[in-house]
């Protein structure tokens, strides 16, 4: 995964460049450089697919048969098929790591009926965060995994002007963060109770901003000049995510040490091991 974005971040901002984009051009003509770099990837991962199948198919991207494609084709092509190793190095990690997520108590007991929560989640939260059962409290649960507030401020939110020892005892990784991120995201978009929830709580953090006199608008959308008006949707959505993220990790938790009280210490595999015995 880290390898792909790694890999898409490169070939974007080569396209870019070669497309033009500046710093300084004006905002419209940035995006649209940016919209077409992005779709360009896209057209190729799409061809990368069709070609590699037994009978191969044709590529029916729009920007299939443009000039913009046929300029960067090879490079593009070159930048996917450079990262097929990585791509089968993760798959068959993640599924071994889903053939131990599925031995793990939690799963039959929590996971298995919530729409968007596969093995794959779990086996995230597990190896990132270990056994869960030695967390004392939800809250240390939520730190370590980015979602939780110290001293009054979520943690990644401390200015950049704030101290070595605050970010230290903040204990925030960007990268385990993220993680979870694609864990609610994922419950998100399969639209079961996980995202009513989240939905539930847009509409509350909505309201908080108009309890605060503010505007909820999409950002682009936000004049500089009156940025002290608004709260951008942007905002709002992260907000949402994160309480539910939180409330998913809270469930979790709870069915953890509900299903490790029932089961013989001696048959428990710790969570430690469950990336030891995917290598």
């Amino acid at each position: 995964m880290e390898q792909r974005k790694r890999s898409n971040a490169a070939l974007g901002a080569y396209l870019r460049t070669a497309l033009g984009w500046r710093k300084d051009a004006p905002a419209e003509e940035r995006k649209a450089i940016e919209a077409l770099a992005k779709d360009l990837i896209i057209c190729g991962k799409l061809g990368a697919k069709a070609a590699a199948l037994k009978t191969p198919k044709q590529n029916h991207h729009e920007l299939a048969g443009s000039p913009e494609y046929k300029r960067f084709a090879k490079i593009i092509s070159a930048s996917i098929k450079a990262r097929a190793p990585w791509d089968a190095i993760e798959s068959e990690s993640v599924k071994a790591l889903e053939v131990l997520a599925e031995q793990l108590p939690v799963w039959a007991a929590f996971g298995a009926e919530i729409r968007g929560f596969g093995l794959k989640s779990l086996a995230t939260i597990v190896g990132e965060a270990g056994d869960l059962s030695n967390y004392a409290t939800v809250a240390k649960l939520w730190k370590r995994m980015g979602v939780g507030v110290v001293n009054g401020k979520r943690q990644g939110g401390l200015a950049k002007s704030a101290s070595k020892d605050e970010w230290i005892e903040h204990g925030y990784n960007r990268q385990r963060r993220s993680r979870m991120w694609n864990v609610g995201k994922a419950l998100i978009y399969a639209g079961g109770e996980y995202a009513d929830l989240y939905r539930a709580r847009k509409e509350v953090e909505r309201q908080k901003a108009a309890d605060e006199g503010l505007t909820v608008a999409p950002a682009g959308s936000i004049p500089k000049k009156r940025a002290a008006e608004f709260r951008s949707l942007g905002h709002i959505e992260k907000r949402a995510q994160r309480v539910m993220e939180k409330e998913l990790l809270k469930r979790l938790w709870k069915a953890w040490r509900r299903a490790s009280i029932q089961v013989n210490p001696e048959e428990r595999m710790p969570a430690s091991e469950i990336l030891i015995a995917a290598e």
